[in-house]
Formats: C-alpha cells, structure tokens, sequence
C-alpha cells in the first residue's frame, strides 16, 4: 500500500510539473495584492489568511488540478473549510497548552462528531470530485477504487 501511495502522489505531481512555477507566480501575485490592499486600508496586517488562501489555491491547482475560483463558495472560503475538518482530526492528538488533566479529559479522550464538520467535508469532496476528475481517475486506476464515481 506504501508503494502504490508514493506511486501515485509522484505520478501526480510529474502530470503537473508544467503548471508549478506559472500557479505559483499568479498565485503568489494574489497573495501579494491581498496583502497590500489590507495594508492600505489600516496599519496592520494579518499574512495568516491570505497565506492559507494561497497554498488552499496553489495545491488544489497543481494537486487536484481543480481551480477554486470555478465555485463561488470554495473560491472564498474553501482554505477555511479545509482548516476546520483539519483541527477536527488533528484536535485529539495535539496539545493545546490547556491544563493537562482537563485537555486529557476534554480533549483527547473521544472522538468528535463527524457532523461538526460534515457539511465542510461535503463541499470539498463535491468540489474535488467536480472540478478534479483528472485526480480521482488517476486514483481510481492506481487502487482500483470506482466508489469515487458513484458516492
């Protein structure tokens, strides 16, 4: 299973060699733009969003090949989507700095709900799924999965 992983996370990334530098320089420009209009606006600014909204964008061009901006709802707030249904998975296993017997007790000791982040998990995959056909093939054929097609 290691293998066919690795197989086809390098054949995705060779299929996408000749995008890199032309998504990573469109994007970055954005990235740039953002920051610079939010700097003319007040006398701070925050690289946090606007970085999550690039590399949200960069990957999903150059991983999924799907682009972000042909859904409204992604386009704006899919990198937040994709952090939440994240800290969901990742909240049992990392510690927070919180008390350690409550963030053990509180925390770390059941599962979280998947309905917490469901409709989040739904607009990604539907998203992929739609705009990432390319993608899913390509797994579909390396794990000889065709629920992708039908779920």
């Amino acid at each position: 299973m290691g293998m066919q992983v690795k197989s086809y996370l390098m054949d995705i990334l060779k299929r996408s060699s000749s995008i890199w530098v032309s998504e990573l320089v469109s994007n970055l420009d954005i990235l740039w733009d953002n920051i610079e209009s939010t700097l003319s606006n007040s006398s701070s600014v925050s690289y946090f969003s606007p970085l999550q909204q690039f590399l949200f964008t960069f990957l999903c061009k150059v991983l999924a090949g799907a682009d972000p901006s042909r859904d409204p709802k992604i386009a704006d707030s899919g990198s937040a989507m994709l952090n939440r249904w994240l800290a969901l998975q990742l909240l049992p296993t990392v510690s927070i700095g919180i008390l350690q017997p409550l963030e053990e007790i509180f925390l770390h000791s059941f599962a979280y709900p998947f309905f917490l982040v469901s409709g989040d998990y739904n607009n990604l995959y539907n998203f992929v799924k739609q705009q990432g056909p390319a993608f899913i093939f390509l797994f579909a054929i390396q794990f000889s999965h065709s629920f992708f097609y039908y779920h």
